[in-house]
């Protein structure tokens, strides 16, 4: 099959690439956005049988979060007590892989609550078209960082003919994002741009990417306080040529595709699995009857038999069924709580008491005695706190100080999927 067709979606802008040449339009801002750029796909030169979506809109909500490492099914558990909406099925998300920073582990989180990207998908099906995925803009830009630029501190100016884009990475993994558009974007983006820099301890790699339809002239951004010069300036075409990058059933995917094998199939196939049964079983029971006919009282033993064997049977299915229910019932301890016992037991120095640890369904709570006290900015419950972050599968949020005289001297508390 060949490859799908990169297409980016920001706000209004509509860009595809197609046989090496870019194709652009701008959507009408009162259309049916689906209708028109399902109407864009289907007038391309050549038709793709296939698309990727690179989006982003007014619509979605995004900003950083902690969140531990895991499938996309792991991030949501953990994340939904905070984002309730991720629990709404007409909700679609999606999140930057989760990364260790300076701050714990944290992801940027993208949450829409329109249903437009499930009636795209439908309605291009409609067409023959299948989308194999639809992913925020950004996590392309992230994705095509150059190898050496992996561990330096990025900076990223993405630019539209209505719309714009800061963001940038430091070196330990914290993440962060704007978009702008309307009339005051221009001194918002100085202002991001500036803000930007000025976090930076080393100049970071500073990287233009312009997906308008006109050339990006930097001096439509200069600034008294900030003369930028990029280390790269790169256009539509490039940034659209890297979209092989992103796999489809990663959580940078807005529509993640679904499990092949669905409730109709289990149904059907185990439809065929008892009537196979059955008939092994008729014909079984057929034969026996055939072969006792010369003798009438082994016949009518046999029958005894089958009846026997066939109340043993439905004996059985009682049992498996009433088993299955009991276990469907049953709440199995996650590894990740033992996993987070093994940690509290390693973590801890000798100067160290734990005092109570509670595990609930979602969150985690620990109280303790200090022997030097908590005050050391660089003390036994520093060490302790820290080495507790560098845990895989839940998060650790600040410690609660208590005051003289109680009965513990910290308290610790976080979230597990």
């Amino acid at each position: 099959m060949p490859s799908p067709c990169p297409i980016l979606w920001w706000n209004d802008t509509v860009l595809a690439r197609v046989s090496g040449q870019n194709v652009a339009t701008t959507l009408p801002s009162d259309s049916n956005d689906v209708a028109a750029i399902c109407s864009f796909i289907r007038g391309l030169s050549t038709v793709p049988k296939a698309v990727k979506i690179f989006y982003h809109s007014p619509a979605i909500e995004h900003f950083v979060t902690p969140c531990p490492k895991g499938s996309r099914r792991t991030i949501q558990r953990a994340l939904c007590h905070r984002t309730p909406a991720l629990d709404d099925l007409a909700t679609t998300w999606a999140a930057h892989p989760v990364r260790a920073g300076a701050s714990g582990t944290t992801t940027l989180l993208y949450i829409e609550s329109q249903s437009r990207l499930p009636r795209l998908r439908a309605a291009l099906a409609e067409r023959g078209i299948i989308l194999e995925g639809v992913f925020p803009v950004l996590g392309l830009v992230e994705e095509m960082a150059l190898s050496e630029e992996r561990e330096k501190p990025r900076l990223v100016l993405l630019i539209s003919d209505d719309a714009a884009a800061v963001y940038w990475i430091t070196p330990v993994g914290d993440r962060h994002a704007a978009f702008f558009d309307g009339i005051s974007a221009r001194e918002r983006i100085i202002r991001e741009l500036i803000e930007g820099f000025s976090i930076f301890k080393a100049s970071p790699v500073f990287t233009v990417i312009n997906v308008g339809t006109k050339p990006f002239d930097l001096t439509q951004i200069s600034h008294e306080d900030f003369v930028p010069k990029p280390s790269r300036i790169l256009s539509a075409a490039e940034l659209l040529d890297g979209a092989g990058t992103l796999g489809t059933r990663e959580t940078y995917n807005f529509l993640p595709p679904g499990s092949p094998v669905n409730f109709d199939h289990l149904c059907y196939l185990t439809a065929i699995v008892f009537l196979f049964a059955g008939s092994l079983l008729a014909s079984a029971y057929l034969s026996a009857i055939r072969s006792s006919k010369a003798n009438l009282s082994a016949q009518q033993a046999e029958e005894r038999a089958l009846e026997d064997n066939i109340e043993r049977l439905r004996a059985n299915q009682t049992r498996v069924k009433s088993a299955q229910e009991i276990l469907a019932e049953a709440k199995v301890a996650l590894p990740v709580k033992l996993r987070l016992l093994e940690a509290l037991n390693h973590a801890r120095s000798a100067q160290i008491s734990i005092q109570t640890a509670n595990l609930g369904e979602s969150t985690w709570t620990v109280t303790g005695r200090v022997q030097e006290g908590p005050t050391p900015e660089r003390g036994p419950l520093q060490a302790f706190i820290a080495a507790l972050q560098k845990g895989d599968g839940w998060t650790v949020g600040a410690d609660r100080t208590t005051p003289i005289g109680a009965d513990s001297d910290f308290t610790l508390s976080g979230t597990i999927p």
